[in-house]
């Protein structure tokens, strides 16, 4: 048998990095583990999945559904809203819960979106004419159906549903169809499966009823041929008048067989992560774009035909078939603890921002209390519980967490989740209730705090550089911490993924504080793009070098951390930055007075903008000058202006500045080299939430900041700020206030965490590369007994820190396992180039 080519190469490559390292390389890198001594416990539920409909992640996604529009509901408003007369789909005008601004949120919508995945043609493929009613709706839930008055056509006519960008089918499986028809003196239908060529690649004769009913139909496909760009066909000849609705195709060979399942091959994927516990419904459709947009779970559970789906803020159309139910089998399925998150009462603040408090409250309490209700209650004495036994599960589902919430800031917030705590911890004392609140000062409304839930959408520079940031907690903190949404942004490939991996080491580390983390978003259909933890199309799924990377820290979680410290290497090097200073903003308008440039007790430059047109140069945006007042008029795009003529390096930058209308708030620019690389000050940043400082360059604009702070930009508010450098460290003061100070400097890229497998009595080492040079290290092991043993070495590299897996090649980028030998205490490593190496060493009992 010849061997596997992969498995021989991991075994070359983990000979060769075992190596001691060349003499006279001038390496003294070593890193230090104490056996001796025990760090934090590292719980079980560290690492989870958060799981949202977003991006197709259920509908052409986890969900095996593979009919779009199943029901015609597509073209039903956003609950909430109406159409205005400019052809939007508008929020009702309500004041934001987080700053009382009218946000006056609408998205632009079309007619056409009612026949989403549909059209109705004749033999020779023209268009044939129908029509969306709800005039005989089949129920509640699904009012709207595709009419097609037959009588008027000239021939055969075919309703064709393209599917999720194609029907991917493969010869010789089973497919199951159901539909609904209400027809008048139509005799038959033929169902087919049909490839793009136009072959039938599997049909069925289906018998009607023609008595103006409706009438529910099943058949089975056995397609001949596999293919996955097919449509299905419903034909009809040219008698009478038809009415279709609820049109669902499944595959047979669904997760564990179960009816309106799941993928086989994505939710197996799922499962291979070994996940701790699932986060449903999600983030931000928790809050819906409207309150009355939120996910309701009740409407999420039952029979799928009565199920009425929702437009969630994502840009397009739930069917909910991926509801509250199926969520906690799933959890069941795969030894997974449950995560239900419940609306806090407010809806999205970037969206509409509409809100409850007080008694009005009191329904989305009990609304919560039900869902906890309808997974835990007794079968026979609840009546969620009974509801939960009719739906085929008698027994209770795991569910532990309930999360109030998501993303939600502020007084209002606080005052909401007081009244859900309370409420739930009454009922259900067991439980763990977290809230969505960040790191902020409204923590301390917050009666009893068990838990908060910071997210961070940052580039993978910011998890570079912030990988200690749980290492900078106070020792002993009044909560834990759950990460639930984290993702190396702005670019998808093995850099961004080891970043994380960087970031996960210090989660792991301080595991007494952060109990529990998941990526976010899971699932992307490729239609949309390849972001996402894990990448699927109709036929295939792949997971990215992040799958791999959380793939692996979750199947290597040691159940206690030992100390280990890189020695002997610079970690991080101060960066005092020189150069050009100027202003900018960021989706804003803004005005600007008085600016002025001292260092050492000298004024280097001051304005009342008379000198605008000579030593200043607009850059981007469109910058305007009147009665000693700098104008940024336009609160959109990126802005940017600059001062010409002076290179500063420490100094205090004053100014009075003021945001007028926009998202976000003002900037100012200082250490700039040229247009693309420089450094700011900004206050309003991530959509006007926080104070910070930031860095634009090579690798895109990277937040600059450890903990991110809750300090909104008021509109028509002057500010005095002053920004003051101080070789690597910045300060930013606002009204004589301290709001943000960072210590900027150059991080090496290699990290470290260590633990011992109790059960397997083994040390566990993961390290991290982020550079493009070979890391050459060595294990100094200090206290423990460790005896000459052989020893496993899992590697995840690849030559270039753009490599990225792909439909082609889904694992040109996974986890690569060999063995080495430990010989004594000195265990010299050499870890590749852009490469997470781990390291399972036994120990002598």
């Amino acid at each position: 048998m010849n061997p596997n080519p992969k498995r021989l190469l991991c075994t070359l490559v983990g000979i060769v990095a075992l190596l001691p390292a060349v003499a006279g390389n001038g390496s003294e890198s070593r890193i230090e583990i104490d056996l001796s001594k025990r760090g934090a416990e590292i719980p079980s539920s560290l690492y989870g999945i958060f799981f949202e409909e977003i991006t197709g992640s259920g509908d052409g996604g986890l969900y095996a559904e593979m009919i779009r529009n199943r029901g015609f509901e597509e073209g039903v408003l956003p609950t909430g809203c109406t159409l205005d007369a400019e052809g939007y789909a508008a929020a009702p005008h309500a004041h934001c819960y987080s700053n009382d601004s009218v946000n006056r949120f609408r998205v632009r919508w079309s007619s056409d979106l009612a026949m989403t995945g549909w059209r109705t043609q004749y033999a020779d493929g023209s268009q044939a004419a129908s029509s969306i009613t709800d005039e005989y709706p089949l129920n509640d839930a699904t009012p709207h159906a595709l009419r097609i008055d037959l009588t008027a056509c000239r021939g055969e006519v075919s309703a064709v549903n393209s599917g999720y960008w194609g029907i991917a089918v493969e010869a010789g499986k089973s497919y199951d169809l159901e539909l609904y028809v209400r027809a008048e003196k139509t005799p038959w239908c033929r169902a087919a499966i049909v490839a793009p060529d136009g072959q039938h690649v599997a049909v069925n004769d289906i018998r009607l009823t023609a008595d103006s009913e409706w009438h529910r139909y099943t058949a089975t496909f056995t397609p001949s041929a596999t293919g996955n760009k097919n449509t299905l066909y419903l034909t009809f000849p040219a008698e009478g008048r038809v009415w279709i609705d609820y049109v669902s195709l499944f595959p047979r060979d669904t997760y564990k067989g179960r009816a309106n399942g799941l993928r086989k091959d994505v939710a197996t994927m799922i499962e291979e992560l070994h996940p701790a516990f699932i986060r449903w419904p999600g983030g931000c459709i928790v809050e819906g774009l409207t309150l009355d947009n939120r996910v309701k779970w009740k409407e999420t559970i039952g029979a799928p035909v009565k199920r009425p789906g929702e437009y969630n803020l994502w840009g397009y159309r739930s069917t909910y078939g991926f509801g509250y139910h199926e969520f906690l089998q799933f959890c069941e399925d795969i030894g997974a603890d449950g995560m239900f998150v419940c609306n806090a009462g407010m809806s999205c603040l970037f969206r509409n921002g509409d809100y409850v408090q007080g008694d009005e409250l009191e329904p989305l309490i009990q609304e919560a209390l039900d869902a906890i209700e309808y997974a835990l209650g007794d079968a026979k004495t609840t009546r969620w519980g009974a509801e939960r036994a009719k739906n085929g599960h008698p027994e209770p589902f795991p569910l532990k967490y309930v999360e109030v919430g998501n993303e939600n800031v502020f007084a209002r917030y606080a005052a909401n989740y007081n009244r859900f705590h309370k409420a739930i911890k009454a009922k259900y004392p067991q439980l763990t209730v977290i809230s969505a609140l960040m790191f902020s000062n409204d923590i301390k409304r917050l009666d009893e705090v068990e838990m908060i839930d910071p997210h961070y959408y940052e580039t993978a520079d910011w998890f570079y550089n912030n990988a200690d940031v749980y290492d900078k907690l106070p020792k002993k903190i009044p909560y834990k911490i759950y990460v639930g949404e984290y993702a190396a942004i702005g670019q998808s490939n093995l850099y961004a993924s080891l970043a994380e991996a960087a970031y996960l080491t210090g989660v792991e580390r301080n595991a007494d504080k952060v109990q529990l983390v998941s990526y976010a978003p899971l699932i992307e259909n490729a239609h949309y793009g390849r972001n996402h933890l894990m990448v699927l199309d109709n036929k295939q799924v792949y997971g990215r070098t992040n799958y791999h990377v959380m793939k692996l820290f979750s199947e290597n979680r040691p159940d206690v951390n030992v100390p280990a410290r890189i020695l002997g290497e610079q970690t991080a090097k101060p960066y005092s930055p020189k150069g050009f200073i100027g202003l900018s903003t960021g989706n804003t308008a803004a005005q600007f007075r008085d600016l002025k440039v001292t260092s050492g007790g000298r004024t280097l430059y001051t304005t009342d903008w008379s000198d605008f047109n000579e030593r200043w140069e607009s850059v981007r945006g469109e910058w305007q000058v009147g009665n000693g007042i700098l104008t940024q008029p336009v609160a959109g795009g990126d802005a940017l202006l600059r001062l010409k003529d002076l290179e500063v390096g420490d100094c205090t930058i004053t100014l009075k500045a003021r945001k007028t209308a926009g998202y976000e708030g003002f900037r100012v620019v200082f250490g700039m080299q040229d247009d693309h690389h420089y450094f700011m000050a900004d206050m309003g940043s991530h959509t006007n939430e926080s104070v910070l400082f930031r860095e634009i360059g090579d690798k895109g604009s990277i937040s600059l900041f450890d903990y991110r702070n809750q300090e909104p930009i008021e509109v028509d508010r002057w500010y005095d700020v002053r920004i003051e450098i101080r070789g690597n460290v910045w300060k930013c003061y606002m009204d004589g206030e301290l709001k943000y100070s960072y210590d900027y400097n150059i991080v090496n890229k290699h990290y470290t965490v260590a633990g011992l497998d109790r059960q397997r009595n083994e040390l566990v080492v993961k390290l991290v590369n982020g550079r493009t040079e070979p890391w050459r290290t060595s294990l100094v092991l200090k206290g423990g007994k460790v005896a000459p043993v052989n020893a496993r070495r899992i590697e995840l590299a690849s030559a270039s820190i753009y490599d990225e897996n792909s439909f082609e090649e889904p694992e040109k980028i996974a986890g690569c396992e060999s063995t080495f030998r430990i010989e004594g205490r000195t265990v010299p490593v050499e870890c590749a180039p852009n490469s997470l190496t781990i390291l399972r060493i036994p120990l002598d009992k």
